[in-house]
């Protein structure tokens, strides 16, 4: 996960996440995260400001029901840390880059 500050071409990168992404099958759903459970684990997958604010913290606060294994609550700090810096200005984006 990282945060950059230009769109569609990647720009320079504000923040990088060391955390990888990992959700364990079965947790991700279109009901209760429909922008999570589409993050493509081989490419890229970019979230605006207005997702950002508006629907990624319902996503958070549900996976921190869903899972509680110390390796989770350090990913769901660092997306939050990300959101944080992503939403600070406008035109910057929350990246997930695959492999």
């Amino acid at each position: 996960m990282w945060v950059r500050k230009e769109m569609p071409a990647r720009g320079d990168r504000l923040d990088e996440g060391s955390v990888p992404w990992e959700v364990p099958d079965g947790v991700l759903n279109f009901r209760d995260t429909p922008l999570l459970v589409a993050v493509d684990p081989y490419g890229d997958t970019v979230f605006n400001r207005f997702q950002i604010e508006r629907q990624l913290p319902r996503e958070v606060t549900y996976l921190r029901q869903q899972l509680s294994h110390a390796g989770a609550v350090e990913m769901l700090d660092e997306l939050e840390r990300l959101m944080a810096l992503a939403t600070e200005r406008v035109h910057r984006y929350l990246w997930f880059v695959g492999d």
